[in-house]
């Protein structure tokens, strides 16, 4: 098993596991520390699975009423028939950008995500087969591109900024790359799967200082 993959592997959490003990972050309301959205909604984190990774994201369309142009996972609303958050993301996925759903192997999540448009995001973290054809839906996507994990999980290239909204400051990352700019809840999304994969490395080197001892 390739290094990376080993490492992506003890990052996430399980799916075995559930959702319950997943931190949540993102949008609190002014005097609401308990706020809970109202609508669930799910994104695939797709990696191509090859010797040297690659993370699948989309720009979406520029006529959308929310987030136009902005760069993101394919993902979206929980629908009535999903029986799981990991269908949920799926289903997107196949929907927005012609994933087809037996070219992916769902692996854990990341940590839960709580957003100002009233949804508690789940990350899905998949590893996607190639050779792969993208099918990008014009209605949602505007194009699909990928950007090297080497990159993604060089922490030194994110710029941070303070946003304040009602009174409450929130640290924002972004990264850009090729004329790409990661940000928002995706950045965000980003920056957990790092401090995910920097644990588990300390954690793997610890183990393997154990058995030298």
């Amino acid at each position: 098993m390739n290094r990376w993959r080993k490492l992506l592997m003890e990052a996430v959490s399980p799916l075995e596991s559930g959702v319950r003990n997943l931190h949540i972050s993102g949008y609190r309301p002014p005097g609401d520390d308990l706020f809970r959205p109202s609508k669930t909604a799910a994104v695939l984190v797709p990696l191509l699975d090859q010797p040297d990774p690659e993370v699948v994201l989309t720009r979406r369309a520029e006529h959308l009423p929310q987030h136009a142009g902005q760069v993101s996972f394919p993902g979206g609303a929980a629908e009535e028939n999903d029986t799981s958050a990991v269908q949920t993301a799926l289903r997107e996925a196949h929907e927005e950008i012609g994933l087809l759903p037996n070219a992916v192997q769902p692996i854990g999540f990341l940590d839960r995500m709580d957003t100002i448009s009233d949804y508690r995001v789940l990350p899905v973290v998949a590893l996607v087969t190639p050779p792969v054809s993208w099918l990008p839906d014009e209605r949602e996507v505007a194009e699909v591109f990928t950007i090297p994990l080497s990159i993604i999980l060089d922490i030194q290239r994110y710029e941070e900024r303070i946003f304040k909204r009602h009174d409450r400051e929130y640290t924002i990352h972004s990264l850009k790359w090729e004329g790409y700019n990661v940000w928002g809840a995706t950045a965000a999304m980003l920056m957990n799967l790092i401090s995910r994969m920097q644990t588990a490395n300390e954690q793997q080197y610890s183990d393997i200082s154990k058995t030298t001892q």
